[in-house]
């Protein structure tokens, strides 16, 4: 394994080749996990009491990354490896983890970086501890803005022995994180060498071209993550069109984005009865009154006529007072009981002009002996 160091600096070579063709770009800030699986061959020089001529220990790795993608070209991340290495049928629990920076080039659907860490590595059964350094880099497939395939080659060389390992790998790299802020105009003159770049944002948005479904939103507007105009109330009108912006998620709005308004009609009926020759208002007829209330309450620009009836017998003369005197107590009910303003309640007295039933019978008479009202209402009310 004396050629290991050889071949990494080979790839080190040839990454920063790759780097000095593609320019740094400001990327958006977030955290990074990236699962990955891969391959050691380790330094064959290491010691081991069954074999003289050492082990030459190389088997299957996972690891697992942690990171943070800083807004310029640089992203720092802990990572932790375990796997089982064997050579001549002798197995060693494998262990690792190092803190590495990595430095981007270009932020595209590839993106190459270099990579350049520090960590600690144990081999159980060896009874090995080693610190050491690693060197190397990798490529990054962006499957959109939040996965990525990534490929990574490590040079890991140990501090005091010498020791020197490669590793191969080959994972997912799952990004969160806010989206960067629309750049001022004087960065964007800085960054004009960047036209022939893949991460072009035509409108300015801060979502790039290529993963941008409204690719032609007006300069100053906040979008999502797919680069279209917001909708915070969910109603389907966009933030910018949106009059009346704290609707209620489900209601039926026009297209401004207000409430849908119904228009319909509504009335209370009072029907009261009296006793022949009588214009005293029997109790059991106070809830009526009371609803024609409590409706005229809730309904502040209504006005109601009170109109007293009676049957035919005795004088039309005589009727007509006595028809105007229930019509009247009625009223008074309304204004001194349920509190009903008086200029919005009047009566009126039509004797036994009006009736409804056939006076030559008992039942029929009792029906005409009585005040009546309706009171309509027209409201507004909200599209369910």
């Amino acid at each position: 394994m004396k050629i290991l160091p050889t071949k990494a600096n080979l790839f080190v070579a040839s990454a920063l080749i790759a780097g000095a063709v593609a320019s740094p770009v400001l990327a958006d800030p977030g955290f990074t996990i990236t699962p990955s699986f891969g391959y050691i061959d380790t330094d064959g020089d290491r010691p081991d009491d069954n074999n003289a001529a050492g082990l030459d220990l190389d088997d299957s790795l996972g690891s697992i990354g942690l990171g943070y993608r800083f807004d310029n070209p640089w992203q720092l991340e802990l990572v932790y490896g375990q796997g089982e290495l064997s050579d001549q049928g002798t197995d060693v629990d494998y262990s690792t983890i190092h803190l590495d920076g990595l430095y981007h080039f270009g932020a595209g659907t590839v993106t190459p970086y270099l990579a350049v860490g520090a960590g600690y590595s144990e081999f159980d059964e060896l009874r090995l501890d080693e610190t050491n350094f690693n060197l190397g880099g990798g490529l990054k497939f962006a499957i959109n803005q939040l996965l990525s395939v990534r490929t990574d080659v490590r040079a890991i060389q140990d501090f005091d022995d010498s020791y020197t390992d490669v590793i191969a790998s080959i994972g997912l790299q799952f990004f969160t994180g806010g989206k960067s802020a629309a750049k001022p105009a004087a960065a964007a003159a800085v960054a004009a060498p960047v036209v022939q770049n893949v991460r072009l944002d035509a409108d300015g948005d801060g979502v790039i071209d290529s993963a941008d479904s409204c690719p032609n939103t007006p300069a100053g507007i906040e979008v999502n993550a797919r680069g279209c105009e917001l909708d915070s109330d969910g109603d389907g009108i966009v933030n910018s069109k949106d009059e009346c912006p704290d609707s209620e998620l489900g209601a039926k709005v026009d297209e401004v984005g207000c409430y849908i308004i119904l228009t319909e009609s509504r009335n209370v009926r009072l029907d009261v009865k009296f006793a022949n020759n009588s214009a005293v208002v029997d109790q059991n007829y106070l809830g009526r009154i009371e609803e024609v209330a409590s409706f005229m309450r809730e309904h502040p620009q209504t006005n109601v006529v009170i109109e007293g009836h009676t049957d035919d017998r005795g004088k039309a003369s005589y009727n007509l007072v006595l028809s105007e005197k229930r019509a009247k107590n009625v009223a008074a009910l309304l204004v001194s009981r349920y509190n009903v303003a008086p200029g919005r309640v009047s009566s009126v007295g039509y004797g036994e002009s009006k009736p409804i039933a056939d006076n030559a019978s008992a039942a029929g008479r009792a029906e005409n002996r009585r005040v009546v009202a309706v009171i309509s209402a027209t409201v507004q009310k909200r599209a369910n």
